[in-house]
């Protein structure tokens, strides 16, 4: 008698611009043995429709981890972090950027995202295999419901070695000298 139990497998969204990043992610979750649906849109307008669409329909869950690129087409990825993170529907849903920390003091500050989201986007093979077993951790953890982190209540799972997002002391200096100068009107 065949097995009619249904697995459910973890949603990954994968929201990338760059049909070559989305293959080798793709390639890294299957070669790390991970059972995952990832979702690629292409698009930062698409991706909006889609997660609006997600927000609205209670009946349906929200994916169980989110990826985004900063530089999309006609939505950029901030945009879509804004809009996740201002939406209870994704309050516990982890979600990570290819993004310095620095471009988003506001969010950050406001208390509306994790320092754990932002993270750097690899140029090496074992980098990508790293950021799979990132995303299926954060997923898995979602799915499981039980906490990503011991030590706080972010959703994101902390990443570790080169995916960890380091900015530099003068990358902060950079942001540090922006945001003075929005506070006193000289931008």
């Amino acid at each position: 008698m065949a097995d009619t139990t249904q697995t459910h497998l973890p949603t990954i969204v994968y929201v990338e611009d760059s049909a070559g990043d989305a293959m080798l992610l793709e390639e890294a979750l299957r070669e790390s043995g991970h059972a995952v649906q990832l979702l690629v849109i292409e698009k930062g307008d698409k991706a909006l429709h889609y997660f609006k669409i997600k927000e609205s329909a209670r009946d349906l869950p929200p994916p169980h981890c989110i990826l985004l690129d900063a530089y999309l087409p006609v939505v950029t990825g901030g945009e879509l972090l804004r809009f996740l993170r201002s939406s209870r529907v994704y309050d516990d849903t982890p979600i990570y950027i290819f993004a310095p920390e620095t471009e988003y003091r506001d969010v950050i500050d406001a208390g509306t995202v994790s320092k754990e989201s932002f993270i750097s986007k690899s140029s090496t093979w074992d980098g990508f295999l790293q950021l799979a077993d990132l995303l299926m951790a954060s997923a898995t953890a979602k799915q499981d419901d039980i906490p990503a982190s011991p030590t706080d209540s972010n959703p994101e799972v902390h990443a570790e070695g080169s995916l960890r997002r380091q900015d530099t002391k003068v990358q902060r200096a950079q942001a540090n000298e922006q945001i003075q100068a929005k506070t006193t009107g000289t931008a």
